[in-house]
């Protein structure tokens, strides 16, 4: 099932880190040749690429990959140089990005290691923003360019959210708990799951209908919830808890995801290796009018989507210029506004992005919808799978209104499969994937990590996603549908120190950190005047805010 949409395209890959090969094993997995050039031994995903030991510069390339400042303003003829920057940091590992980005979390106790998130995650989030924006430059047609990517910059964007969103940190439960035969994932955000939940344990507890109650007795309600699991099984807990719509998980082994059923479903894992991207994609008739590229400027993008996953993969094209129209339900904004109806970490997410208010299940609603859609280039939504299809807004539906719309959908386990319905939170997500079972705590027990890496790595997953149909649609002219499994990236995550490695007890140790390494935020958005354009550059001005009124801001 390998994607064909680089097919033809030359790289030229002169890394040292582990980022940078990523980055081009995701471009080769789309069809494009990879040369690399490699004086030392080769990480595990450069076995699919040329490797040689000097550089071809009278070569054609269409693309440069470099981390190496040698070779940042080295001449190469009619190619995109794309230099990822990795000052601040001595090697660039994995473990040196997570210390450095402030990435790792406490140990309970004060004398042990802190611990860090199991996989190559920092290294995996680096390479999709180099991949995605490398993909802009070619279809921009940007050749004989050169663009800086910041890796301080994407690393300390991903603790926004804890950052800046306090009430998200105290939600209870959202916690791990034994079950008799592993670790188990539970989770109840809303007040109506808590109520549920209550009943269905038979918690003894005095009573705390509000997320703020529940945080004032967390210790109390994590102890009666622990107590309940640990004489269950997982599978029948999370099973049942699905059921409900609760997002619960069990925390899988690295066999247990390769047995997984979602993914021998999908045709995912095979023969015990991940055999394409975590998406599918599938392209549509050939609309009459061609597509034809000019600017990121000329783009529209609708976007139906909310949390993190799904407005951060907007937010990029937002970010380049292009116009992005969140829609919201008067009776159900997106959940990071908080209860102030604003936060930063929502307007850090939703910059550069208008805003309209719109009930889909008011036919006046859906149709001023399918107007915008006529108008646009792209829909996004990471709604559960039944979800568009319950509004009336199938890909059928979709592709009447405009012939050659992008629909992508990042839901949280995928369009089809057995788990195709149930409902996953990035927790939920990193405790089935094998992320939780690598983050080990000082007592080698699983834990969850600082926060949740699978949400915005999914989200730039999605961007990259799209900015490759947009690229193919240059040469097809027809509309393409794009199913984002966040359990699938998740999983690539998780996946890495397995492949890396044939002796599965080196993962414990792979991600122990040194503490002495020096801790620093890094100042991301300094401006350096005289350099070349850098990816992440924006205004943080968001340009509309919520209304209780429908459609004041259309």
């Amino acid at each position: 099932m390998k994607q064909q949409t680089l097919k033809g395209c030359r790289i030229l890959e002169l890394s040292t880190t582990h980022a940078t090969s990523f980055a081009a094993e995701l471009l080769r997995l789309q069809g494009a040749y990879v040369e690399k050039v490699s004086l030392k031994q080769p990480f595990f995903c450069d076995s699919q690429k040329v490797l040689t030991s000097s550089v071809q510069t009278v070569s054609e390339w269409d693309i440069v990959l470099t981390d190496d400042s040698m070779w940042r303003y080295a001449c190469f003829p009619k190619a995109v140089t794309v230099f990822i920057n990795f000052h601040s940091f001595q090697t660039g590992d994995e473990r040196e990005l997570q210390v450095k980005a402030g990435w790792l979390k406490e140990s309970e106790q004060e004398t042990s290691p802190s611990i860090a998130i199991g996989g190559f995650p920092a290294s995996l989030l680096v390479a999709a923003h180099i991949a995605f924006v490398t993909v802009c430059q070619l279809l921009e047609g940007r050749r004989e360019s050169t663009v800086v990517v910041h890796v301080a910059s994407i690393l300390a964007s991903a603790l926004h959210g804890r950052l800046f969103t306090k009430e998200e940190q105290e939600i209870v439960p959202m916690m791990l708990t034994p079950a008799v035969d592993g670790h188990l994932f539970i989770g109840a955000p809303s007040d109506e799951q808590w109520a549920f939940l209550t009943r269905w344990a038979q918690l003894d507890l005095p009573t705390c209908t509000t997320q703020f109650e529940r945080w004032l007795q967390k210790s109390d309600i994590e102890a009666s919830l622990s107590k309940w699991s640990s004489s269950q099984l997982r599978q029948e807990l999370m099973t049942l808890g699905q059921t409900f719509r609760l997002p619960f998980a069990n925390v899988q082994s690295h066999q247990e995801v390769i047995q997984c059923p979602q993914h021998k479903s999908r045709g995912f894992i095979e023969q015990q290796r991940i055999i394409r991207s975590p998406w599918i994609m599938s392209k549509g008739l050939a609309a009459n009018q061609p597509f034809s590229f000019t600017s990121f400027k000329e783009l529209q993008i609708v976007d139906l989507t909310a949390m993190w996953a799904g407005p951060y993969c907007t937010r990029l094209f937002a970010d380049l210029g292009a116009t992005v129209i969140k829609i919201e339900a008067p009776h159900r904004p997106d959940g990071i506004r908080g209860k102030s109806g604003s936060t930063p970490f929502f307007e850090e997410l939703n910059r550069n992005k208008k805003s309209v208010v719109l009930d889909l299940n008011v036919e006046e609603d859906k149709e001023i919808l399918l107007r915008l859609i006529e108008d646009s280039h792209i829909v996004v939504n990471n709604f559960s799978p039944r979800v568009m299809g319950n509004f009336g807004l199938t890909d059928d539906v979709l592709q009447l209104h405009n012939a050659s719309i992008i629909h992508a959908s990042l839901s949280a386990f995928g369009q089809t499969g057995p788990y195709r319905d149930y409902v996953g939170y990035g927790s939920t997500l990193e405790s089935m994937s094998g992320i939780v079972a690598q983050t080990l705590d000082h007592t080698g027990t699983p834990t969850l990590p600082l926060f949740s890496i699978s949400d915005m790595l999914a989200g730039v997953m999605g961007a990259f996603s799209i900015i490759l149909a947009l690229y193919e649609q240059t040469t097809t002219h027809a509309a393409y549908m794009i199913d984002v499994s966040q359990y699938e990236v998740a999983t690539m995550v998780a996946w890495v120190p397995y492949k890396h490695t044939s002796d599965a007890s080196c993962v414990k140790t792979m991600h122990k950190c040194d503490d002495n390494i020096i801790e620093e935020t890094p100042n991301s958005w300094q401006v350096q005047k005289g350099r070349a354009p850098y990816f992440g550059e924006h205004t943080t001005y968001y340009k509309t805010h919520y209304s209780k009124e429908k459609r004041d801001s259309l």
